[in-house]
C-alpha cells in the first residue's frame, strides 16, 4: 500500500507508513484520490474500487440455487395453496441450434462455458418476467409462465422473455463467435394451455402434468423454428396479437394434431403496452354508462386547476372500465391544451424501481425512444434550467433515474438511502415547479402492480400536492390498499358494473350491423355481470368459436350455452386474483365454487368444518368483491359476483378433489335438509353425479326424472334419465347393473312417448330388450316389446308393430300377472286400432276394464304415463264407434271421462276428451266434439305433449269442417299439417290430409281435394291403417267420379275392394259410409236410380246404428238434387 504522504510502498496489511509514520489511506487506482473506509466506488471519478464478489456456481438440478429470492419467497409462501391445482400457462421451450455440431468442434469445457453463460441469460430474462424454469436439458430449457403462481398476462410475459432472450443472445453470440469462431443461436417455441401443478418441494422442484398437448405443441414450435427465431402457436397468438408484432407463416402439419396448424413468428413488441391501448388500436366501442364517474373526475380537476391540489382514485375490478374513463378524461384535457403526465405500472414490473415515474419523466422532458445519451442529458438540463435558479441539485438524481451517466462524480459515493432521498426530492420539486406554469394532471395506472419504491414515493408526494395546482389520478383494483384515504383532498370514485340498460347498449355497440336476439343478449349479460371487458371478450370468444351467427338483422346463438368456456383472457385475470389470496380464503372460495354460484352458509360450514373463522373469511371475500351476501332469511346464502369467478375457482381444482367435495356436499345436503329432501333431489343428483358415488347419483337422478315427469317437463325428465343411464353404463359388468339399466329404460318410456320417441329412443328400447333377453326377464320383455309395438305403430310400420304386439302379449300372459297384462295392453292397443284389428281391441280392452273395475283400481297408473282405465275406455269407445255400436260406445265414454277428469292428470284428461271427440265425429256430430277437442288441446299444451296436441288440432279441423265453418277448419288443418312437418311425426298424418280434402271438396276446389285425398290414401295404406285408408279411399272415389263420370268404374272398384277388407272386422260404420259414397258416385254419374238405392241402403244402416246426422243430411241434400228418372236410366242395379 502506497503512502499518500511520502510515497513509500508498505505491505498491504499496514495501517501506518513504516517510513514516515503517517496514517495510511486507500487510494483510487484510477485517479489516485483518497477513499473513505469501506467505499466501493471512488467519490471523485466513480471508479469501482471493490472487487466484485465471485459468481457462485449454479447447480441446474437444484431450483433454489438459481431462483431469485423474491420469486422463491412468493412460491414458498403460497405453496400449500397452489399444490394440486390446474393452471392455464404459457410454456416456453428454448434449445441451442446445431448444438451437436458445436460440441464436435469445441472442447467439452468450452461447450460447458458457453452453455453456462447461455443459461444465465435464460434465467435472468425468464425470472425477470416471473417465469419458472421447470427443466434444464443439456442444450436448453423448459419454462412455465403462469405456474406455480398464476399471472393474468402469462402469454405476454413469455413473449417478453423470449424477445429479451434473443436480444441478449445476439450480443452473447457475437462474443462467442469472436472468441471461439462458432455461431451460437437458439430456437424458441411457445404454446398456451392447461397444466396440473402436482407438488412443490422445499427445493422449489415442481412436479406438473401437462393436459393435452400443452407442452408437446410448445416443443414442436421450438423444433420448427429457425436459429434465432421465435415461433408461437395460435393459442398463444390469440392472447398476445394486440401487444406484439407477429408474422403468420404457412400452416404446417404437426405430429399428433389433426389438420394443419397455424404458426406465427414473434417479431417484436408492438406499440400497445396496456389493454386499453390494445383496445384503442382495434377501435373502441362507444363510451357507455360511465358519465357519473367521468363527472366526478372532472369535478376534481376543476378544484385542482383552481389551485387546490386533489388526488382522485378510480377503483374497480379488472375490466370494469377504469382505463377507459381515464382515456376519455385525457381526450377532454387534450381539447383544452392540458397535458396529462401518465405512467403505468406493469404486471411484470414489480422489480423495476420508479417504473411509472420513468414514463412521466420522459413525457415531461420530451425524451424519444431513440434519443442518444447526450440528447437525453441536454433535455434534462434544459428543463431543469427553465425551472429557475439554484436547481442544479436536481440534475444528478434525474440523470440517475433515467439511467444516463451522472455528471457529478460524488453521486455514486452517496449511501443508497441518501441517493433515494435526493431522488424523491428532485422528482417532487420537478413536478410541483412544473405545475406553477400550468395546472398539472398526473395519472398513475394499475397501482395493484406498483413497485415498492414508486409506492413509497407516491405516499411521499401525496403530502405535497394540497397547495399546488395538481390533480393526481390513480387507478387500482379493490384488493389494493393504501393509507391515503383519510386526506381531505383525496376522493375515491367507485367504478362498478354497468347497469342492465347500459350493458344492452354496449352489446348493441359491439354487434355492428345487427341486434342480439334476447337469448344471446341475456347470456352475455348474465355471464359478464356488467363488466365491459368480460362482455367484449365473451362476445369475441363466441364469434371465434362459431357460436354466433347473423340471421338477417339479428345475431343469434348457435349451440348450447352450457358448453361455453371462460375465455382465456378472463380466466387469466380471475386466476391471478385468486392466487393472490391468503390460503384460507382461497380454499374457502374453491369449496364454495363446487357448491355452485349460489351457496348456503350451512352447507359450506358443514363441508369445510370451519366454525368461527368461516364468517370472517366470507366477509373478507365480500370486501374483495369475489362474493356478495344474497339473503339472510330464511337462511344465510351467498352468491359469486360473477359466474365466471365461480367457474375459474372450480376449474382450478383437480378432478379428484372436485369429486371428493361433490360427495361431501351431497352428504351435507342429505343431513341438513333431511326433513324436506324432495326439494333437493336435483341438487343431490348434480353433486353425486359429479362424485364417485354412482349408486347415489343414479338414485337421485331417477328421483329427479320422476319429479320432472310428474310436472310434465318431459324433455328435462328424459335428459335426467339419460345422465343416469350413462353412469350405469360406466359401471363394471354385472347382473345387478343389467337389471338396473332395464328398470331405468322402462322409467324413460313415458317421456319418450310424450315427445314422440326423440333421438335414439328406439335404440335404447332395443338395448333394454336385448339385456332383458340375456337375463332373462319376461316381465321386462313384455313391457319393452309392447313399447316397440307402440313405436312402430306411430312410425307407420304396422306389420312390425303387430309382431311386437303379439310377442308382448305372449310374455304378459305367460307371467300370469294382471298388472303386467294391463301395462302391456296399454302399450299395444294403438297397434290393434291402426291395423284394424277392432274385434281383438274390443275384446281385450273390455276384459281388462272389467278386471280393473272389480279391483276398484280405476285411478291406478300402473307405472304408465297415462291412467289405464280411462285410456282403455277411450279405445273401446272409438272401436265400437267404427262398428256402429254407438249406444255401447256411449257407455264406455261415460265410464272413462269422469275418472279422467277426477284424476286431474293432464294427459289422461286430454286423451279421454280427444277420443270422446273422435268417437262422436265418426258418428257425424260436431258441436260437442268442438268443446271436447278444445279441452284436450289445453290439457296437452300444459302437459307439453306435442304428439297429442297435433291430434287435437286435427279433431278441431274435422269438427269445424262438419259444422260448415270451412275457414276455421282450414286454419286448424294447416296448423296440424305444419306441426306434423316440423316435428317429423308421421303417425296419423293421413287424417289432416283427408280433412283437407273434405274442406276443398265442400269449397268446390276439386283438383286440390283430389290431390289431398290421394295423399291421405297413400299415407294410410303405407301404414297399413285399415279404417283411415278406407275412409280416404271412399273420398277419393267420390272425387274421381265427380270430376269425370267416366271414372265411375274405377270408383266402384275402389269402394268394393275396401268394403271387402272391412267386412271381416265388422266395421258397420264404414260399410254404411261405403254405400253412401257409392250412392254419391252414382249421383255424380247421373245414374239416379242406382244412386237412390245405395243412398237409401246407407240411410237405413245409419238409422239402425242409432243415427249419423251428418251423413243423413248429406243423403237428403243429394236426393233432393236428383231429378225424376229419365228413360235412359235403365241399367240393371247391383
Amino acid at each position: 500500500m502506497k503512502c499518500m504522504q511520502c510515497g513509500f510502498e508498505n505491505r498491504r496489511e499496514a495501517k501506518f507508513c513504516s517510513e514516515c509514520g503517517h496514517a495510511l489511506e486507500t487510494a483510487c487506482p484510477k485517479c489516485g484520490s483518497a477513499l473513505r473506509g469501506g467505499a466501493r466506488f471512488c467519490d471523485q471519478c466513480g471508479h469501482q474500487t471493490a472487487e466484485p464478489a465471485p459468481i457462485a456456481p449454479l447447480d441446474y438440478n437444484q431450483p433454489q440455487s438459481y431462483t431469485p429470492k423474491h420469486l422463491k419467497e412468493k412460491i414458498l409462501t403460497t405453496r400449500s395453496a397452489i399444490e394440486g391445482e390446474r393452471k392455464l400457462v404459457t410454456v416456453l421451450f428454448a434449445d441451442a441450434a446445431d448444438f451437436t455440431e458445436i460440441s464436435g468442434m469445441l472442447d467439452p469445457e468450452e461447450v460447458h462455458q458457453i452453455m453456462d453463460g447461455c443459461f444465465r441469460i435464460l434465467m435472468d430474462e425468464i425470472h425477470r418476467c416471473e417465469g419458472s424454469i421447470n427443466q434444464f436439458t443439456g442444450d436448453g430449457v423448459m419454462a412455465l409462465f403462469g405456474a406455480p403462481v398464476a399471472h393474468e398476462d402469462h402469454a405476454q410475459r413469455a413473449c417478453h422473455a423470449a424477445l429479451a432472450i434473443q436480444r441478449a443472445l445476439k450480443v452473447y453470440g457475437e462474443k462467442i463467435y469472436k472468441d471461439l469462431g462458432v455461431a451460437f443461436r437458439m430456437r424458441i417455441g411457445l404454446n398456451t394451455g392447461p397444466v396440473v401443478v402436482s407438488s412443490i418441494g422445499d427445493d422449489l422442484r415442481m412436479d406438473y402434468t401437462a393436459i393435452g398437448d400443452t407442452a408437446n405443441l410448445a416443443s414442436r414450435m421450438e423444433s420448427m423454428a429457425e436459429p434465432g427465431e421465435i415461433l408461437i402457436s395460435r393459442n398463444t397468438y390469440r392472447l398476445v396479437n394486440h401487444f406484439f408484432e407477429c408474422t403468420a407463416l404457412a400452416p404446417v402439419a404437426v405430429k399428433g394434431k389433426e389438420g394443419l396448424q397455424q404458426v406465427y413468428r414473434l417479431e417484436r413488441t408492438g406499440k400497445a403496452v396496456t389493454r386499453i391501448e390494445a383496445s384503442a388500436a382495434k377501435g373502441l366501442t362507444r363510451f357507455i354508462g360511465r358519465h357519473n364517474s367521468f363527472a366526478a373526475l372532472w369535478e376534481a380537476w376543476g378544484k385542482a386547476s383552481s389551485g387546490s391540489g386533489q388526488a382522485a382514485s378510480l377503483v374497480g375490478e379488472a375490466g370494469v372500465g377504469k382505463s377507459r374513463i381515464l382515456l376519455e378524461f385525457k381526450k377532454r384535457l387534450d381539447e383544452q391544451g392540458i397535458t396529462c403526465l401518465e405512467g403505468c405500472c406493469l404486471h411484470y414490473g414489480a422489480s423495476m424501481p420508479y417504473l411509472p415515474f420513468l414514463d412521466i419523466l420522459k413525457i415531461l422532458f420530451g425524451i424519444e425512444e431513440d434519443d442518444r445519451e447526450f440528447i437525453v442529458k441536454k433535455k434534462i438540463r434544459d428543463k431543469v434550467d427553465g425551472l429557475g435558479e439554484n436547481m442544479a441539485h436536481m440534475l444528478s438524481p434525474l440523470q440517475a433515474l433515467l439511467s444516463v451517466a451522472v455528471d457529478d462524480p460524488g453521486w455514486l459515493g452517496l449511501e443508497p438511502q441518501e441517493r433515494r432521498e435526493r431522488a424523491f426530492e428532485a422528482l417532487r420539486d420537478l413536478l410541483i415547479l412544473s405545475s406553477q406554469d400550468q395546472p398539472l394532471v398526473i395519472a398513475v395506472e394499475d397501482l395493484h402492480w406498483i413497485d415498492k419504491t414508486s409506492e413509497e414515493f407516491l405516499g411521499y408526494f401525496m403530502g405535497w400536492i394540497a397547495a399546488s395546482p395538481i390533480l393526481l389520478v390513480i387507478t387500482y383494483r379493490p384488493e389494493y390498499t393504501h393509507p391515503w384515504g383519510s386526506r381531505s383532498y383525496y376522493s375515491q370514485i367507485r367504478v362498478d358494473q354497468l347497469t342492465s340498460k347500459s350493458s344492452t347498449e354496449l352489446i348493441s355497440a359491439m354487434l355492428e350491423g345487427g341486434e342480439a336476439v334476447p337469448e344471446l343478449r341475456d347470456l352475455i349479460i348474465t355471464r359478464a355481470a356488467g363488466n365491459p371487458l368480460y362482455m367484449e371478450e365473451l362476445t369475441r370468444s363466441l364469434f371465434e368459436n362459431g357460436c354466433i351467427a347473423k340471421e338477417g338483422a339479428q345475431f343469434a346463438l348457435i349451440g348450447r350455452a352450457e358448453s361455453l368456456q371462460v375465455p382465456d383472457t378472463i380466466q387469466g385475470i380471475i386466476a391471478a386474483r385468486i392466487d393472490r389470496l391468503e390460503e384460507s380464503l382461497k380454499r374457502t372460495m374453491q369449496v364454495a365454487s363446487v357448491i355452485g354460484r349460489d351457496f348456503a352458509f350451512k352447507i359450506l360450514q358443514t363441508v369445510t368444518g370451519m366454525r368461527e373463522n368461516l364468517k370472517k373469511s366470507l366477509v373478507n371475500l365480500q370486501d374483495l368483491e369475489f362474493i356478495y351476501e344474497k339473503q339472510l332469511f330464511p337462511e344465510l346464502e351467498y352468491i359469486f359476483k360473477h359466474v365466471m369467478i365461480q367457474e375459474v375457482a372450480y376449474d382450478s381444482l383437480l378432478i379428484m378433489r372436485r369429486k371428493e367435495l361433490h360427495e361431501k356436499i351431497g352428504q351435507a345436503v342429505e343431513e341438513i335438509y333431511s326433513a324436506r329432501i324432495e326439494e333437493f333431489y336435483e341438487v343431490l343428483a348434480y353433486h353425486y353425479s359429479k362424485s364417485e358415488n354412482a349408486e347415489k347419483a343414479c338414485k337421485y337422478l331417477k328421483l329427479s326424472g320422476e319429479k320432472a315427469s310428474i310436472k310434465h317437463a318431459n324433455q328435462e325428465s328424459l335428459q335426467i334419465y339419460r345422465q343416469a343411464l350413462e353412469i350405469l353404463k360406466s359401471q363394471p359388468e354385472s347382473q345387478k347393473r343389467k337389471k338396473a339399466i332395464i328398470a331405468l329404460i322402462q322409467q324413460m318410456l313415458p317421456p319418450m312417448v310424450f315427445l314422440n320417441y326423440p333421438g335414439d329412443s328406439l335404440r335404447l328400447i332395443e338395448y333394454g330388450e336385448d339385456l332383458a333377453k340375456k337375463i332373462p326377464d319376461e316381465k321386462a320383455m313384455a313391457v319393452l316389446n309392447a313399447r316397440l309395438a307402440h313405436y312402430y305403430s306411430w312410425a307407420g310400420n304396422t306389420p312390425l308393430s303387430m309382431d311386437y304386439a303379439e310377442k308382448s302379449i305372449r310374455y304378459a300372459e305367460a307371467s300370469g300377472c294382471i298388472d303386467l297384462m294391463i301395462r302391456t295392453v296399454c302399450g299395444i292397443i294403438n297397434t290393434y286400432y291402426v291395423s284394424g284389428k277392432i274385434r281383438n281391441l274390443i275384446e281385450i280392452s273390455a276384459r281388462l276394464i272389467n278386471i280393473i273395475e272389480k279391483q276398484a283400481t280405476q285411478f291406478n297408473k300402473y307405472d304408465l304415463p297415462i291412467i289405464p282405465y280411462p285410456y282403455l275406455c277411450s279405445y273401446a269407445s272409438i272401436a265400437l264407434a267404427l262398428q256402429g255400436r254407438f249406444s255401447e260406445m256411449q257407455t264406455y265414454l261415460d265410464k272413462g271421462l269422469p275418472v279422467a277428469m277426477e284424476s286431474n292428470h293432464l294427459v289422461t284428461m286430454g286423451h279421454s276428451n280427444l277420443f270422446y271427440a273422435f268417437s262422436l265425429l265418426i258418428k257425424g256430430e260436431y258441436e260437442k266434439p268442438i268443446e271436447l277437442a278444445q279441452m284436450s288441446l289445453k290439457c296437452f299444451e300444459k302437459a307439453n305433449s306435442p304428439l297429442f296436441y297435433i291430434f287435437a288440432l286435427t279433431a278441431l279441423a274435422w269438427a269445424y269442417c262438419l259444422s260448415g265453418d270451412l275457414e276455421t277448419a282450414r286454419g286448424y288443418c294447416d296448423k296440424s299439417l305444419k306441426m306434423h312437418k316440423d316435428t317429423g311425426i308421421v303417425f296419423n298424418l293421413n287424417m289432416p290430409y283427408y280433412i283437407s280434402a273434405l274442406i276443398h271438396y265442400y269449397s268446390g276446389n276439386l283438383s286440390m281435394a283430389k290431390a289431398d285425398a290421394e295423399m291421405a290414401t297413400k299415407l294410410a295404406e303405407g301404414q297399413d291403417s285399415l279404417h283411415t285408408a278406407t275412409v280416404s279411399a271412399f273420398m277419393l272415389a267420390v272425387l274421381l267420379t265427380k270430376m269425370d263420370p267416366e271414372n265411375l268404374t274405377v270408383s266402384e272398384a275402389i269402394i268394393s275392394e275396401h268394403q271387402k277388407r272391412i267386412e271381416r272386422e265388422q266395421l258397420a260404420t264404414f260399410h254404411a259410409i261405403g254405400n253412401y259414397s257409392l250412392g254419391e258416385c252414382y249421383a255424380h254419374a247421373n245414374q239416379k236410380s242406382r244412386a237412390l238405392e245405395k243412398l237409401r241402403i246407407a240411410d237405413q244402416m245409419f238409422h239402425e246404428m242409432g243415427g249419423m246426422p251428418h251423413f243423413s243430411r248429406r243423403i237428403q241434400d243429394i236426393c233432393q238434387g236428383l231429378e225424376p228418372l229419365s228413360s235412359g236410366d235403365d241399367r240393371p242395379h247391383d
